[in-house]
């Protein structure tokens, strides 16, 4: 599996330029003081399932979305002319997301947060796995600050968005 960079995500601005990050646009995590900035270096994560047009991930963890919640979510997207997006989420709730997404394409952001950059999956052909969050701020790989790093396992994705 080749990385082809690092995302950086917080709940809060950070305080130096990665080339990829990852912020909340919504929910009771989110601490962005102010306008939303798009653009290369920026994505976003819809937390509430309210911000389908605002961002490009949505959150399927505990207090944040389910499986059942994201196929409406893409359909929303997609609709909208913003393409499908894609679906963050643990492995133990991924065999549901792929389920409930059925036919739909998606992007999928895996949390591992162990330290495992490549989890061995055999995904549909509907599913593009696009970075493995790996690392926790825990960790300690990005320094004092409290974020948590993803390596980006797909070309596409990071040529498209890093700065």
């Amino acid at each position: 599996m080749t990385i082809y960079g690092l995302q950086f995500d917080s709940i809060a601005p950070l305080p130096f330029t990665p080339a990829l990050q990852a912020h909340y646009v919504d929910g009771p995590v989110s601490k962005w003081p102010g306008k939303i900035t798009y653009g290369r270096g920026w994505v976003w994560i819809d937390a509430t399932g309210a911000s389908p047009k605002a961002a490009f991930w949505r959150d399927i963890e505990q207090g944040d979305g389910t499986p059942a919640d994201f196929p409406g979510w893409l359909d929303q997207r997609h609709a909208a002319g913003l393409g499908w997006g894609g679906g963050y989420c643990s492995r133990d709730l991924l065999p549901d997301m792929i389920r409930c997404a059925g036919a739909r394409p998606w992007s999928l952001w895996l949390a591992t947060l162990d330290g495992t950059t490549d989890p061995g999956l055999t995904l549909p052909s509907t599913v593009t796995l696009v970075a493995v969050q790996a690392f926790p701020a825990a960790m300690g790989m990005s320094g004092p600050v409290p974020a948590d790093v993803s390596v980006v396992v797909d070309q596409a994705y990071w040529n498209e968005r890093h700065a």
